[in-house]
């Protein structure tokens, strides 16, 4: 078992938790961290529950998502835990098995081999619909290892689901009817659990159709030079684990190169300087107001939306993890006659999750600044501290964590997922 997870239940048996490894053939094999309990009692779970909180467990899925069960994660930026816990042997709301028997007839903290046929039959007829080469070679090892069909035949008749298991036992193929006999058995036992059945689906399509922005946006913002392309793909790699476990993750470079307006008019000299378009309106010198660059601002805020909608929207609805290397607040802290714009204050801007700044000195960012290319491009300085003022004034209006990226890269990532982490499970816990 994970040392991670050997800790939990080494804590649980301390406080004398009486739980039952259930379905965790794979975990005893060490093959991955999803840990499933079942606990004994409510004040088993109720206190499972308490001390996952204390050890830096954050609550995924609740029991509104899902009757009889919760999730908790942990993530140390490097590996994943995922903790499940049990009151009852129930899938979508709808109780299986009966629970006391199979504590009473545990080995250990193992069920019996007929219960844990049962189990696994009951997790493939009642949730997966499924049977992998790996579960198939398990429900076979446990059949031939089961001697009291007695019991097996009490459970099932129990729960109305015997014909359908002995149709599914021969060689443990699944197919609708199976199904169906499996839950229509059921439901003629205990008819009230067709509501649980119903409001779960109607949840999922209610979650299916809504337009909630259901993932978690962190953005990245700083001055030329301040590393956020390179401290994006570390975060995406860090994060890999975890998101590849909830939704997956999407990484997005949202400044000017992919911008039609930077495109169309970086093409056009001014007329008297002979400077193209955004080297004169990166100038610090501005005028007290500058009709162009209001419009200026405004075109490129509309382009900006679009790409938000286009780009960045659908994958938080899909609740993934986006990550940004710029975003809106460098109409702001890239232009200098921001600070002067009429406009600038009236365009609402969509709020990320996570704001936050990379900085760095002037005397550092003028060493860096690649300017876009592959030959470094030394940024006038008079232009860097203006950057660099302006983004200080983003990270205090919009409450940003500011990163000091001239620290030791390695930390810098760790701390940005210290600080995000949870923040993220939070954001798409009660969206499942």
């Amino acid at each position: 078992m994970p040392q991670e997870l050997q800790r939990i239940t080494g804590l649980f048996d301390q406080a004398k938790v009486d739980y039952l490894l259930f379905k965790c053939e794979h975990i005893l094999q060490g093959k991955n961290k999803n840990l499933d309990l079942l606990l004994k009692t409510t004040d088993d779970y109720d206190r499972a529950s308490h001390l996952l909180g204390q050890q830096g467990y954050i609550l995924y899925m609740d029991e509104p998502v899902e009757k009889y069960k919760k999730m908790y994660i942990l993530f140390d930026g490097k590996n994943l835990s995922a903790v499940h816990l049990h009151r009852e042997v129930a899938w979508h709301g709808v109780v299986a098995l009966d629970k006391e028997n199979i504590f009473e007839r545990a080995r250990g903290k193992l069920p019996s081999s007929e219960d844990s046929l049962l189990i696994h039959s009951a997790h493939a007829l009642f949730e997966n619909f499924k049977v992998t080469d790996y579960h198939r070679t398990l429900l076979e090892k446990y059949k031939q290892e089961t001697k009291d069909w007695n019991y097996i035949d009490w459970q099932l008749a129990q729960f109305g689901w015997k014909k359908s298991f002995y149709h599914f036992l021969p060689h443990f193929s699944l197919n609708p009817r199976i199904i169906v006999g499996a839950y229509g058995g059921r439901l003629r036992r205990e008819p009230p659990r067709i509501f649980t059945l119903l409001k779960k689906v109607l949840d999922a399509v209610v979650r299916r159709i809504s337009l909630k922005k259901k993932g978690y946006l962190l953005c990245l913002i700083g001055m030329n030079g301040a590393g956020k392309s390179t401290t994006k793909e570390a975060l995406l790699q860090a994060y890999y684990p975890l998101t590849t476990f909830v939704a997956g993750q999407y990484g997005y470079y949202f400044g000017w190169k992919q911008s039609l307006l930077g495109k169309v008019f970086s093409i056009f000299p001014t007329p008297k300087e002979g400077k193209k378009l955004f080297d004169k309106v990166s100038e610090e010198k501005v005028k007290s107001f500058d009709l162009f660059q209001e419009f200026l601002f405004l075109f490129v805020y509309i382009k900006f939306l679009a790409r938000y909608a286009k780009d960045i929207y659908p994958h938080l609805r899909r609740k993934e993890l986006v990550i940004t290397d710029r975003y809106f607040y460098d109409l702001y802290g890239q232009y200098p006659y921001s600070e002067k714009s009429r406009i600038m204050k009236l365009l609402p801007i969509p709020r990320p999750h996570q704001l936050i700044l990379l900085e760095v000195s002037v005397e550092t960012a003028m060493k860096r600044d690649k300017g876009g290319n592959a030959v470094r491009a030394v940024q006038p300085r008079k232009k860097l501290e203006g950057q660099h003022r302006r983004y200080q004034e983003i990270a205090a209006k919009y409450d940003a964590l500011i990163i000091n990226a001239e620290n030791d890269f390695e930390k810098n990532i760790s701390l940005i997922i210290k600080h995000s982490w949870r923040e993220y499970i939070k954001s798409v816990a009660g969206k499942l």
